[in-house]
């Protein structure tokens, strides 16, 4: 249920879209139209929607949770030796509590963040080399050795969410009138992420390593009020709560995990290539009561030299561009340094 304000939309939840006709080897012609009018209409009224029927089975998301958890129960110290700019100037890596800051404030929570596409072979063992003195964000092998059997499992997820981010990209280009296949051309892996998110309940007792400064008062979140910077995010998370979605009102609308599904929204990148059609929508996270908190992203995310600039589809005499083109790798590259202490 939704109504309009300023031509957006304040709505009360976060529509649920069954996406087997997009994933499918052969979907019916008219359910695959019914997933692309739904999607598109999801990212110009809101920014989020759940997917449901997207293929990833529900054992291996649960193997995906288990591998966070195992990886944030390690002690401090294994966790700080692949710490995100701890031996190289990569963003990547492990961010302990206090890392992160969102519009001035320090963010309560602990994350890894995981680039495992390149690496896997020769060829992209090369490329790696060929990137590393362009920019700091490929893939540094941040892998923990205290979990041998983390890299694999990892390895399996990022093929899973990387095939369903392409679907929903593909269904996205379907609704904006554009050929399924036309934002394959901007994809690179070595700036999509998977991260693994962990909130814990707010004790200084419990966690003396983070910030002095931080302190729990009404203003302090898991992860504070933000848009998301890239192309389209796929979150898979856990049954605590507290991720919140604010609408065109400007009231928080909780979007909690639904059995079943995984939670997508926009970002920046997509409001520009569509000039405003669909816009990126705020969000933020609040810290948990007595519960632990995970959450697993995936960010799909355009290459580094991708050069996002309104699409002709989007505009018009009345409607002009309002974006100068953009190249994502430098763009993005200014705000992870912004964004970490």
């Amino acid at each position: 249920m939704s109504h309009t304000v300023d031509n957006h939309t304040a709505f009360t939840e976060v529509p649920v879209i069954d996406i087997g006709a997009l994933v499918s080897a052969d979907p019916d012609p008219t359910a695959r139209r019914r997933v692309v009018d739904e999607i598109g209409a999801a990212c110009r009224d809101i920014g989020f929607f759940y997917v449901t029927n997207h293929g990833v089975a529900p054992a291996d998301s649960a193997e995906m949770f288990a591998a966070a958890k195992a990886f944030f129960e390690l002690p401090l110290a294994a966790k700080m030796k692949i710490r995100l700019g701890g031996t190289t100037d990569q963003f990547r890596g492990f961010v302990p509590l206090g890392g992160e800051v969102t519009a001035g404030k320090t963010d309560w929570h602990e994350c890894l963040d995981l680039q495992p596409k390149w690496g896997r072979d020769a060829t992209s063992a090369a490329a790696v080399r060929a990137l590393r003195d362009q920019h700091p964000l490929d893939d540094p092998e941040q892998w923990p050795s205290d979990l041998p059997w983390f890299r694999a499992v990892m390895m399996r997820s990022w093929d899973q969410m990387w095939a369903l981010s392409a679907r929903i990209a593909a269904g996205m280009a379907l609704s904006l009138g554009l050929d399924e296949h036309f934002f394959a051309q901007f994809e690179g892996a070595e700036l999509s992420d998977l991260r693994m998110v962990h909130y814990p309940p707010f004790s200084r007792e419990a966690h003396p390593h983070a910030p002095d400064g931080v302190t729990i008062d009404q203003t302090e979140l898991g992860f504070g009020a933000h848009v998301d910077y890239g192309f389209l995010a796929v979150l898979q998370q856990d049954g605590v709560g507290g991720l919140e979605v604010r609408n065109a009102g400007g009231e928080w609308i909780a979007a909690p995990h639904i059995p079943g599904t995984f939670l997508v929204n926009i970002g920046l990148m997509m409001q520009r290539w569509t000039n405003d059609r669909y816009q990126a929508t705020w969000h933020r996270v609040q810290i948990p009561g007595t519960s632990d908190r995970y959450s697993i992203p995936f960010f799909f995310e355009p290459r580094f030299d991708a050069v996002v600039a309104p699409l002709p589809q989007c505009v018009d005499t009345d409607n002009p561009p309002r974006y100068e083109p953009c190249e994502f790798g430098p763009y993005v590259v200014d705000l992870f340094a912004k964004a970490y202490d």
